[in-house]
């Protein structure tokens, strides 16, 4: 016990030193993230460093992205101009409800999930967009927000429903139905009947950003309780082995899609660390350190080991460019949109972004102890 908490000391010795470090090194996007998230010391001027944020090109053209339309293909998707991408990168960068330039972005997004909260629509892609709106604006701290915060703890209630039972059945023989198109035949079918009548049963990523922003919101034990069950259904070896992305499901009219954005969980089932698929593992191991059963998973403490090897001569951290990819009109819920804002020209950007995001985790780790 006694060299458990020397070690835990000497950990948060070297983040005390590696937050100096950033803050002394980086850019006005991670300053501020170290300054409001990690240091929170008085000796900060966190109104300035907010508004050198704000006024940055890249924050710029991000909120420029926010195009107020409200299609599926302007909610969904990989183009920068996709809702939740852009929401997505300005949410790391660290604006909030509060910030008046997101606020006034927000409105069209507000205004369309309050007409659509309690719609009994059943179909799936609708359940789809109205989960990504509600999570990214939950993100940024519209929980405050009846809709989104109703949107949320619906999506909770449905997904809680089924995976409380442990039941891990969720395909159907594709033979008894018809209009599957070819190009499907190797995808198993998510059975219409989980959600036919109901919302869509299964966690999609977003929803898992959701929660974690629910419980920092309401501290209700109750959701807490709900939302762990959920990620320890995440965590099951069934759960990991489903299909990629699910597989496809059945919407409106009878026509099929493929479905994706499962809580996949890179190098689960051994998947190479130099793999290009691997560029959402730290992110997800930040998503996941807020949780206390991933936590404490073999999962999370072999990869956190894992990252733990990727210290320089400096003792700070540079992790392999494809861990910490930033890719113009790419997925940000796949790791597309890792980058702070720093100048990936500069030799000392990876080990910036690397250590800012390695301090992140301890200090999600450290604080939920």
């Amino acid at each position: 016990m006694v060299m458990s908490r020397l070690l835990q000391a000497t950990k948060s010795t070297k983040n005390y030193a590696f937050r100096d470090w950033l803050c002394d090194n980086s850019g006005p996007i991670v300053r501020y993230l170290v300054a409001r998230d990690l240091a929170r010391s008085a000796k900060y001027d966190l109104k300035r460093l907010q508004g050198v944020v704000l006024e940055s090109s890249i924050v710029r053209y991000w909120l420029g992205c926010l195009t107020g339309r409200t299609g599926f293909n302007d909610i969904y998707g990989c183009r920068d101009t996709c809702f939740e991408n852009a929401m997505g990168k300005l949410t790391l960068f660290g604006l909030r409800k509060g910030v008046s330039d997101l606020d006034r972005c927000c409105v069209p997004y507000l205004a369309w999930l309050e007409q659509n909260t309690r719609s009994r629509r059943k179909d799936v892609l609708f359940d789809l967009s109205r989960a990504i709106v509600a999570s990214f604006l939950a993100m940024a701290g519209y929980l405050s927000e009846r809709c989104v915060r109703d949107s949320v703890l619906q999506r909770l209630a449905a997904i809680y429903y089924f995976v409380k039972s442990n039941d891990f059945t969720i395909y159907a023989e594709k033979s008894g139905f018809r209009g599957i198109p070819v190009a499907f035949r190797r995808h198993p079918l998510v059975n219409p009947e989980l959600y036919s009548n109901h919302g869509f049963p299964l966690p999609w990523i977003y929803d898992i950003l959701a929660f974690r922003a629910l419980r920092t919101h309401l501290g209700d034990g109750a959701i807490d309780s709900r939302v762990e069950r959920v990620i320890s259904y995440v965590l099951d070896p069934r759960y990991q082995q489903f299909y990629e992305g699910y597989g496809i499901v059945r919407a409106r009219n009878n026509r099929y899609y493929a479905m994706g954005w499962n809580v996949w969980l890179p190098r689960y089932r051994g998947l190479h660390a130099d793999s290009p698929e691997m560029g959402c593992l730290v992110q997800r191991l930040e998503l996941l350190s807020r949780f206390h059963i991933a936590r404490s998973s073999r999962w999370f403490k072999e990869n956190l080991e894992m990252l733990e090897g990727h210290r320089n001569q400096s003792g700070r951290y540079a992790f392999p460019k494809n861990y910490i990819q930033e890719r113009q009109n790419s997925y940000y819920v796949t790791g597309g949109h890792m980058g702070l804002g720093e100048n990936r020209r500069q030799r000392l950007t990876r080990e910036i972004e690397s250590t800012y995001w390695m301090v992140r985790i301890h200090n999600n780790v450290g604080t939920a102890s």
